[in-house]
């Protein structure tokens, strides 16, 4: 059986976290209102600058508040013009282990659906 280790576990403990969090619409939580994103369907489509920079902004406040596991996170907006019904996004920061500081690098796809995907690069 295979030992991960400490970094490994944390890694994806936050990814699988913000999965959570970008997956939840803003206004579904009774208990917090601003927890989860806006509705992202139907904006994969649109390539404006504003609507990706509104997306980049969202995710980032939701990154900063709930997820602090995640320090000096930066997302920014992945052009892809082969794709045309989801828009990606790269997730960079890093986790404090051991009093080390670990690089972490995430994509993450907007589908046309509205549906938020994360994965470690």
């Amino acid at each position: 059986m295979r030992q991960h280790s400490r970094s490994e576990v944390l890694v994806n403990s936050i990814l699988e976290h913000l999965r959570r969090i970008l997956n939840t619409r803003q206004g579904s939580v009774p208990v917090d209102p601003e927890f989860g994103v806006p509705d992202f369907t139907n904006l994969a489509g649109s390539f404006s600058t504003g609507t990706t920079d509104q997306i980049v902004q969202d995710m980032s406040r939701m990154i900063q508040r709930y997820e602090p596991r995640l320090r000096q996170a930066q997302v920014t907006f992945a052009a892809n013009r082969d794709e045309v019904l989801s828009l990606a996004f790269s997730i960079a920061g890093t986790v404090n282990v051991d009093d080390r500081e670990i690089p972490v690098r995430l994509t993450s796809q907007v589908a046309a659906n509205g549906r938020v995907s994360l994965r470690r690069q």
